[in-house]
């Protein structure tokens, strides 16, 4: 940041994703720690604990293509669901049937997803508000009526015994493996986000979100902009449904429910809408609490409790900690960390 005399003439500073060493050095130091991570839990004995851990990095994948068009662009999907089951299938299928290399099939698999996602928007732009979410549900279900019908996909059985990735000569089978691998993509997808929400593209987003007439005033496209954020939302969806089902080496029609696009919403609540960094917390947050719930049950603690009441409890719990967000903090837990950041670079001269 260049200064002539007291009028700030160079704003690149102010600007830039990671705009001072102090940053630099705190980024460095958590992603040297996140490097190590896996060796810890394995020396804790803890690698139910990276289990967790990759799950969730690919839901924040998942989540992250949600945010931009819920988020960013304010179009309410509830077919979500269904585009990381046509990436995961669409990934199986070139995998396992085709034989293709990997990083081709899960490349290949973002992109149909991406182009079935436009498609589904092509009649929905006109729509808003409840009658987008009643489209993208029909989706949904029109999704798991082909896949069911379809030879190719293994219908209810679904497709078994997808191949594991190899990338330098490593076979991708084992926790520590898939970490090293899903980190960096969810790292890239996460800079992609946090770019794309302070590009022209993402302003433009936001402008649909606030006010499309007045966004439209303004000069930009709103049907155009809608199905660019379609397009890019159910690309993550389908880069996260070809990594799961890569990872879990499966994929079924009971892995993907109307309840995960639902709780995926919920996320989005949680963390703040249209953030990304409220994404990834939204995301740690619901999953932790899953995570805490499925440690509690296994620990014998609470024997007298079936596995069904357990999800009844899960499912519950989720929509009471949703509920209270909406009431209390309906700005998601990324306002909270502004409110600390913000009191931080005031202190010690009040609040």
């Amino acid at each position: 940041m260049k200064r002539r005399g007291r009028t700030k003439t160079d704003y690149s500073q102010d600007m830039a994703l990671i705009g001072s060493t102090q940053q630099w050095v705190i980024l460095a130091i958590f992603l040297a720690l996140l490097v190590i991570l896996p060796h810890v839990l394995s020396w804790t004995h803890n690698l139910n604990w990276l289990t967790f851990i990759n799950f969730t990095a690919i839901t924040i994948i998942a989540v992250m293509g949600l945010n931009i068009i819920t988020g960013m662009a304010g179009q309410v999907s509830l077919g979500h669901a269904a585009f990381i089951m046509v990436g995961g299938y669409t990934l199986a299928i070139l995998t396992s049937n085709a034989h293709w290399p990997f990083w081709v099939a899960l490349i290949i698999s973002a992109i149909i997803t991406a182009v079935i996602g436009f498609i589904v928007a092509v009649p929905a732009i006109r729509l808003k508000g409840f009658y987008l979410a009643v489209v993208t549900l029909a989706f949904f279900f029109i999704a798991q009526y082909i896949i069911r019908s379809l030879g190719i996909t293994g219908g209810i059985h679904g497709i078994i015994g997808i191949p594991y990735p190899v990338v330098g000569g490593i076979k991708i089978n084992t926790d520590i493996n898939w970490y090293y691998l899903l980190l960096p993509v969810a790292i890239i997808c996460i800079i992609f986000s946090a770019n794309l929400s302070r590009s022209r593209t993402g302003r433009a987003f936001l402008a649909i979100r606030d006010n499309a007439t007045a966004a439209a005033s303004l000069g930009i496209n709103v049907p155009l902009t809608k199905l660019r954020a379609f397009f890019i939302g159910t690309l993550f969806a389908g880069l996260a449904g070809g990594l799961w089902a890569s990872y879990v080496s499966v994929v079924r029609l009971d892995q993907f429910t109307i309840w995960d696009s639902i709780w995926y919403l919920g996320m989005i609540i949680i963390g703040g809408g249209g953030s990304t960094a409220g994404v990834v917390m939204g995301v740690i947050f619901l999953r932790l609490i899953s995570q805490i719930l499925h440690v509690i049950s296994t620990a014998d603690w609470m024997p007298y409790l079936s596995s069904s009441i357990m999800v009844s409890l899960n499912y519950g719990v989720y929509g009471l900690v949703i509920v209270l967000f909406i009431s209390l903090q309906p700005y998601g837990l990324i306002s909270v960390w502004r409110k600390i950041k913000l009191n931080y670079k005031r202190w010690p001269f009040g609040t």
